[in-house]
């Protein structure tokens, strides 16, 4: 992980915004240290999610900047900040394979073959799944081992 220093951070779902109300994600000014360990908690509607998409670039910010490690990532693309966020609901196909689940995402991008093969692997080794790549997701739970 990197440090992550957000600036005068806020964001608007306006195009014009007039005023501090029409703002869903008020000034944020905070540095997350390298290897530390945080949580975003809130009601609903306080802009949790907002922040992690800016953070990820899956949203560009109205206002104010986002570095990791000091460097200006702002303006970069989700595939070139090298960061990902878990949701707490993921997505899951239950039609088809745990091996199947874990190359989609691949598929979708155009990765050859092969690589998926490798990241499937790689990434099941990791999650302790090797055993069930070939089990249906819809018949298992949790506590799978």
């Amino acid at each position: 992980m990197a440090k992550i220093t957000l600036k005068n951070l806020r964001h608007s779902y306006y195009l014009n915004p007039k005023g501090p109300d029409d703002f869903a994600l008020k000034e944020v000014d905070l540095d997350w240290q390298d290897g530390g360990a945080y949580a975003l908690l809130g009601p609903s509607g306080c802009g949790k999610s907002t922040l992690l998409n800016i953070i990820s670039g899956l949203l560009e910010p109205s206002e104010g900047q986002i570095l990791f490690d000091g460097q200006d990532v702002t303006k970069l693309p989700p595939d070139q900040r090298d960061i990902a966020q878990v949701f707490q609901f993921p997505v899951i196909y239950d039609t088809m394979t745990v091996r199947q689940n874990l190359a989609f995402p691949l598929k979708n991008r155009g990765v050859d073959p092969a690589t998926i093969e490798k990241r499937v692997a790689e990434i099941a080794e990791m999650l302790e799944v090797t055993d069930i790549l070939d089990r249906k997701a819809a018949g298992l739970s949790p506590d799978n081992k």
